[in-house]
């Protein structure tokens, strides 16, 4: 076994960091949805992980109507499902959603630690032009 280097031990840690963080971010979104559907009766989300989309429709208690919502995660944006959710509940109340669509983050060129530039990459016995890591 070989001992890691000093900067790949720190490129650990950052890693590390930035998972912590996003695990951070995503339940302090739960909380908030949780509390937005309290606002609500009759609540259904559909839920298309393949599609990336998200319906959503519930009887708002305040003025007793029914409002719809519905989100759609770009080309090459991760999924995560509470994002979805918290998007289409927000359309639904006609609020703003910009800080929540901040935090959707995209696979392009994605590494743990960094990111790819190559021309050329060597992956499993084959060179390969445009590469990026999912």
């Amino acid at each position: 076994m070989t001992t890691p280097s000093k900067e790949s031990y720190e490129a650990a840690l950052e890693t590390i960091k930035r998972y912590e963080k996003r695990q951070k971010e995503l339940k302090r979104l739960e909380k908030e949805l949780s509390y937005k559907l309290q606002g609500f009766t009759h609540i259904k989300f559909s839920v298309n992980k393949k599609e990336k989309t998200v319906f959503f429709s519930g009887m708002q208690k305040e003025t007793n109507k029914l409002l719809i919502g519905t989100s759609k995660c770009a080309g090459d944006d991760i999924f995560e499902q509470v994002i979805g959710k918290l998007i289409a509940v927000k359309k639904a109340l006609k609020e703003d959603n910009g800080d929540i669509v901040e935090l959707v983050e995209e696979h392009s060129n994605r590494w743990v630690g960094g990111t790819i530039d190559a021309d050329n990459v060597y992956v499993k016995g084959a060179y390969t032009r445009k590469y990026s890591i999912l």
